[in-house]
């Protein structure tokens, strides 16, 4: 189907419009990756987000505006990592990942003293 220049202007000012009403109602676009990514990195945003939306620390809506300098190598990176091409999708999912528990230290410190005094590592 080939469209005229106003034709395709017309088609992208409604999908802006339907995606800025959806952004001021609210909702959130879901994690979707444009590409086949790390499947470990994918599951820690997964995790990290449904763990802070579990605890009450997301507030379903997007309406502070952040603005930074950054590396621009560190960008292509972790776009390359996660498949993530907005750069909204690619703060919040670093934040995330960041501000999400991490109980492995304390559960690690745990377990000292756990092996019996004869246990010997073979190799």
């Amino acid at each position: 189907m080939i469209m005229s220049y106003n034709e395709k202007g017309q088609n992208i000012m409604a999908h802006t419009k339907r995606a800025r009403k959806a952004r001021l109602r609210g909702q959130r676009t879901s994690f979707a990756p444009s590409r086949s990514i790390d499947p470990i990195t994918t599951a820690r945003i997964e995790f990290a987000l449904s763990t802070l939306a579990a605890r009450g620390k997301l507030k379903g809506s997007r309406t502070k505006r952040l603005s930074a300098r950054v590396d621009p190598g560190l960008i292509k990176a972790a776009r390359a990592k996660t498949g993530l091409g907005n750069d909204s999708e690619l703060v919040n999912a670093a934040l995330a990942v960041l501000a999400a528990p991490d109980d492995f230290g304390p559960w690690f410190a745990a377990q000292a003293g756990r092996l019996p005094k004869d246990f010997e590592l073979e190799l």
